[in-house]
């Protein structure tokens, strides 16, 4: 069940993830060098970079330090310190820019994140929360059966201290109390209905047509989800 949680918000976050870049990398090909001496407090002369060609945040990223460094009048420090800047920025964009998701104008990248995100949609916050409660459960769990681990058998419990057989038959007890009430609240009929609907894939929909009617039906579910899987707010 946690697996399927693992791979169904992968799969978004494979999705999103170049969609992302690519709007990053837009947005700090549009930001002129300049901008780094505010960014490194002033510390940063960034007039040779620019006798040099390079013009924008982006150009910094992509050149890498070390290039930066070969370049007559920049030096190895101003490089460092210019790409040290640049990444700074670059993680500041990333946290404001949002991928947005058009219907009017679908194409292939936006549909493939799109039909990765309604498998999340469709099994809805209650897929989320067994997971969770999977999570906290199996945590607690293994800290029980590590302290239980010498009442497996009479041998263990022999050569075990009488602090160890202490904890060890509490730990019986509370594993049993635990298993009951998990019982009794149905989780593992929980956790199979929530892994058959993060198992419900793309495959009937290869166009992700149904997926965008779906989206807009009810877009601020998507982009609410997208939201919390990617950890990015967006507009």
């Amino acid at each position: 069940m946690l697996s399927r949680t693992n791979f169904a918000v992968e799969a978004v976050r494979k999705a999103w993830a170049p969609l992302h870049r690519e709007l990053v990398d837009r947005e700090l090909g549009r930001i002129p060098v300049a901008r780094l001496q505010d960014v490194a407090g002033g510390r940063l002369r960034t007039e040779e970079l620019e006798k040099v060609g390079v013009r924008t945040v982006h150009d910094v990223l992509d050149a890498g330090a070390w290039s930066l460094g070969q370049f007559p009048g920049v030096g190895r420090r101003t490089a460092e310190k210019a790409v040290a800047a640049a990444q700074r920025t670059a993680d500041d964009v990333g946290e404001v820019m949002a991928v947005g998701m058009d219907a009017d104008r679908p194409e292939p990248r936006t549909t493939a994140l799109l039909v990765a995100l309604r498998v999340l949609v469709e099994a809805g916050p209650r897929a989320r929360n067994v997971a969770e409660a999977g999570r906290e459960l199996a945590a607690r769990l293994e800290l029980l059966l590590t302290d239980a681990a010498p009442a497996s058998g009479w041998k263990q419990m022999l050569d075990a201290g009488r602090e160890q057989r202490r904890r060890a038959l509490a730990a019986v007890a509370e594993l049993r109390l635990l298993l009951d009430e998990a019982e009794r609240e149905s989780i593992t009929q929980q956790f199979a209905q929530a892994s058959v609907d993060l198992l419900r894939g793309p495959d009937s929909d290869p166009a992700g047509l149904s997926a965008w009617v779906d989206f807009e039906t009810r877009s601020t579910e998507y982009y609410s989800l997208l939201s919390e899987v990617a950890g990015h707010s967006l507009s």
